[in-house]
């Protein structure tokens, strides 16, 4: 069974039970989280994303009478596989009062020992730190252009290398991303997140990082969409609201007599844009 709480409440009352969750995610958090900007949403419900962002009417498709109230965007970053004609401020200032909540992501330079991209990040674990830093650094320009808050979520895209990581590579990836954190968290912070392969894209040895990710985003196409069933994750890493879930790869789905190639995703973590949310069982 799945309880929905989402833009048909009344505003009122869908704000005040946003911040009796919030409180209760804070109690819950740790001292990182405490530390950061308050204003940042955590979103417990289903959403979709889709490598070009789609028109203004296509999303207010799907956005009436439907399940979902996040829409991960590919906001830039050399590896970007798709143009964005539609994602613009305008376009952001338009869907967050559709109702949307957003997922900013980015996507750079990949890990050395993936095999199809074009770009990578060095195979040296001090020039990939630095590499790190400056990917954050043109993420945040990004994220500003767009409009959206300092405080704003942004997730790393990192495509899983098919099992053929050295060790190099694991040490180089991991100091690239160590950069892309602390570089998101110096003032104004943003909060640093992950996508890869739950798997392939060694997601659970980030837990190592310090600091820390704000939030995992793990791929694992299994269908099953609830944050905590995540293959090769420790249930005990990022389970205080920071997790997001990608379970359905690229798909076809219709709603309102639109229809939109999509990956399916649920959070249990942190959105950016409107403070509309879901509550939703099979997310949690």
């Amino acid at each position: 069974m799945i309880m929905i709480v989402r833009h048909r409440m009344p505003r009122i009352a869908s704000r005040l039970m946003f911040a009796a969750l919030l409180i209760v995610g804070i109690m819950v958090a740790d001292s990182k989280f405490a530390s950061a900007t308050p204003s940042a949403q955590r979103q417990l419900g289903k959403g979709l994303d889709s490598c070009t962002a789609p028109s203004l009417s296509q999303m207010n498709a799907f956005w009436q009478n439907t399940p979902y109230t996040y829409w991960g965007i590919y906001i830039g970053g050399s590896t970007r596989g798709c143009r964005q004609p539609n994602l613009t401020a305008n376009w952001v200032q338009q869907v967050t009062r559709q109702g949307w909540a957003l997922l900013p992501i980015w996507v750079g330079p990949q890990n050395p020992c993936q095999p199809n991209q074009a770009a990578h990040f060095s195979g040296k674990a001090k020039t990939a730190y630095a590499q790190g830093v400056n990917e954050a650094k043109r993420a945040y320009n990004a994220l500003h252009a767009l409009g959206l808050p300092d405080d704003s979520p942004i997730d790393y895209d990192l495509e899983a290398s098919g099992g053929k990581n050295t060790a190099a590579c694991v040490s180089a990836t991991m100091s690239f991303m160590q950069g892309w954190v602390n570089q998101l968290h110096s003032p104004p912070a943003q909060r640093a997140g992950l996508y890869t392969s739950s798997c392939n894209g060694f997601l659970d040895k980030f837990a190592g990082l310090k600091p820390g990710l704000d939030f995992i985003d793990g791929a694992s196409w299994d269908r099953k969409p609830s944050t905590m069933v995540m293959p090769c994750v420790s249930g005990s890493h990022w389970n205080q609201h920071g997790r997001h879930k990608q379970y359905l790869g690229g798909h076809g789905e219709a709603w309102n007599k639109v229809k939109l190639n999509v990956d399916s995703r649920c959070g249990n973590s942190f959105v950016t844009g409107n403070d509309n949310f879901t509550y939703s069982k099979v997310c949690a």
